[in-house]
């Protein structure tokens, strides 16, 4: 029987990983600002980096450095080019847009690396295959939400108070 954890490592990149998804999913569903914002949302970047550090202590997969290394390393980019306008509050005009697409992003690519770990597990098939589903399944569909709600945030910075999953089902735009 295979087991889903490996080593220690593997255990504290598993809990970081699940904290993370549920802390990146909560902060892009409550109203943006505020201190509860900023506690969730330290907390997901505290676990994504507790994430993306054990990762690299991960080897089994391929042997060395693999595949999942090179997100993990794409991950850590777009969380700090995320993060950065939310510390500098720059640029003046953007810096919320800037924030708010990049921390989207990052949550995204959470839920594209969980499909890929999980499907990376299925017998046959093949890492094209595994690379293919996990973009169509989460990806596409990602990121054509995320321009859905681009447009508005970037039309109205109000928008940035409301949730956008609230905004799309209340029918404001």
């Amino acid at each position: 029987m295979h087991s889903i954890v490996y080593s220690t490592w593997g255990l504290v990149h598993l809990l970081a990983a699940l904290a993370s998804l549920v802390l990146g999913t909560t902060v892009l569903l409550l109203p943006k600002s505020g201190p509860r914002h900023r506690r969730l949302g330290y907390a997901y970047v505290g676990s994504v980096v507790v994430m993306l550090v054990t990762c690299f202590g991960i080897y089994r997969q391929f042997h060395g450095f693999g595949i999942f290394h090179v997100a993990a390393l794409l991950s850590t980019a777009t969380l700090v080019v995320g993060m950065v306008p939310v510390l500098r509050r720059k640029p003046a005009r953007s810096w919320q847009q800037l924030h708010l697409s990049f921390m989207y992003a990052s949550v995204l690519e959470l839920y594209v690396a969980l499909v890929a770990e999980v499907l990376v597990r299925v017998p046959g098939l093949s890492f094209g295959e595994v690379v293919a589903l996990s973009l169509a399944t989460v990806l596409l569909p990602g990121a054509a939400l995320f321009l859905r709600f681009w447009r508005g945030w970037h039309r109205d910075k109000t928008q940035l108070e409301t949730p956008p999953v609230l905004v799309a089902h209340s029918g404001k735009r």
